[in-house]
């Protein structure tokens, strides 16, 4: 073959690729362009078709409503392993339509509400960082109810967690900080000046601090003097301050009405501390005392523990006092007290002067035998309501005694009368209901009998409140017709609220 002929050919081949590549690179585009109108014919007919779901009939304020619900159920319900999952359940919600993502973004108050676990490590950990950050920045201007566990040791853990939250702090309405251990200067360094204008509910748990030190002997603690929101917390109306927050890291405050604290086993309440903490609250009406240990001046027994006046008190909650009771109630002026919650009395004994203004009795894990029984009925003489629980066995039996025959029984009362006839023989004649959670089934005929003892004596308890428990054991010993002639019958599954009316859950409570 020629070398022209050879150029001839070469040429013409170059020629027709050039052509093939320009078909093909024709196809290709048209495959794209054909792919893209048909992802979004795919897309326009997902939507379409989207509209046939009965869920896509709801107005988008119920289905914001629905969200809210779901996240709201997440938040307080599984194991903290499941706390990502919480905290991102709405940045994966909005990721299932246009209509969702559009609702969900739109509506602050889903965001708003934020509950999780900050592990090792929160420093580097960048979706969790920005999954807290898209809360607090897609709730707009609405305020913020927070509650945090602090699972971590590492001060830039804390820091960077502090960072985030406290550019925030003018929309703080409620938060719960609990910290498994923590540098109380850091902390208090951080909050000191934080402006919290609507800040209502503030909580802080410290289980632990970063300086190592004995368990005993007990010390002071440090000081009730404010160390935190030194700019002022006006709105705070409910404060916790548990461990070793308490004694360092007070809010400026006098605005609280609802008081718990928590004691830490390293130090100890001096009764000039807890007294001056006590009335520098003019306000409180609900206090909480939670594993307390409050010591008086001992060493010269002239020397008596000023009293403290309490005017406005009306809810009193103990728990596991590691002071005895006798050494704190006697001292306590509280004209207006109406309810006492006892909680894990075991080796307590119950010491109490008269106070004939508290009508309702809660007791939680209480072992009393007789004799506690007796100085019950003695120092609250005017119960109307008891909240019991299984551990209330013998309270049945002693609810029985020295009842006034059928006979002997006051045939007529004045209405609003203070009369006392029977009062002297019959404990707690004013006792008109009576809630029982985890009534055992070994108790359910003193339980009964005493129910219809009452009624024929015309001291009645007139409203028997049973869980679920309790309705199935008196179901199974065929005595459900019995009580129910006797007194009305009421459903109650709830837990008691603490304190009353207090209209939202408190999820860092320590009892």
């Amino acid at each position: 073959m020629s070398s022209s002929s050879l150029d001839v050919d070469l040429a013409r081949h170059e020629a027709a690729i050039q052509q093939l590549e320009s078909v093909k690179s024709d196809l290709l585009r048209q495959l794209e362009e054909l792919d893209l109108k048909l992802l979004s014919e795919k897309a326009q007919y997902a939507q379409l078709r989207n509209h046939t779901v009965p869920i896509h009939t709801l107005p988008n304020e119920l289905l914001g409503l629905v969200f809210g619900m779901a996240h709201s159920s997440l938040r307080f319900v599984g194991p903290k392993s499941a706390d990502a999952q919480r905290l991102r359940f709405l940045v994966h919600t909005s990721w299932v339509c246009t209509r969702w993502r559009q609702i969900i973004l739109r509506e602050p108050l889903l965001w708003n509400t934020i509950a999780m676990t900050v592990h090792n490590g929160f420093e580097d950990n960048v979706p969790v960082q920005e999954s807290l950050l898209a809360h607090l920045e897609r709730s707009g201007d609405a305020f913020l109810d927070m509650e945090f566990l602090l699972a971590t040791d590492n001060s830039k853990d804390f820091l960077t967690f502090f960072d985030t939250i406290t550019p925030h702090s003018k929309r703080w309405r409620r938060l719960s900080i609990e910290m498994q251990i923590a540098d109380i200067a850091i902390v208090r360094k951080v909050l000191q000046n934080v402006e919290v204008p609507k800040l209502e509910h503030f909580s802080l748990n410290i289980w632990e601090t970063s300086e190592s030190g004995p368990l005993s002997p007990r010390t002071p603690y440090p000081t009730i003097a404010p160390q935190i929101f030194m700019k002022g917390a006006t709105d705070l109306s409910l404060l916790r301050l548990a461990g070793a927050a308490l004694g360092s890291l007070h809010p400026q405050s006098t605005s609280i009405r609802i008081l718990h604290v928590g004691g830490w086993e390293k130090s100890f309440f001096t009764w000039a501390q807890f007294r001056s903490l006590l009335e520098s609250l003019p306000h409180l009406e609900s206090l909480s005392l939670h594993e307390l240990c409050i010591r008086h001046n001992t060493r010269n027994p002239l020397d008596q523990p000023a009293p403290i006046d309490l005017p406005n008190l009306q809810h009193l909650r103990l728990h596991s006092p590691f002071t005895p009771i006798d050494r704190i109630l006697p001292l306590l002026s509280t004209p207006k007290l109406e309810q006492v919650s006892l909680h894990h009395f075991e080796t307590q004994t119950f010491e109490s002067p008269v106070i004939p203004s508290v009508t309702y009795l809660h007791l939680d894990s209480c072992s009393f035998d007789d004799v506690h029984y007796e100085k019950l009925f003695a120092s609250f003489p005017n119960i109307q309501h008891v909240s019991v629980d299984a551990y209330a066995y013998l309270l049945y039996n002693m609810l029985r005694h020295s009842l006034p025959s059928v006979h002997d029984a006051p045939t007529t009362t004045a209405p609003n009368s203070n009369s006392n006839i029977n009062t002297n023989r019959s404990p707690w004649t004013s006792l008109h209901t009576l809630t029982v959670s985890d009534l055992p089934s070994g108790d359910v005929n003193a339980f009964v009998d005493m129910v219809q003892e009452r009624k024929e004596a015309q001291v009645p308890i007139k409203t028997v409140r049973l869980d679920r428990r309790g309705r199935n054991v008196v179901r199974l010993k065929h005595k459900w017709d019995q009580l129910a002639e006797y007194t009305k019958v009421v459903s109650w599954d709830g837990a008691e609220p603490w304190p009353p009316g207090l209209g939202y859950e408190d999820p860092h409570d320590l009892v």
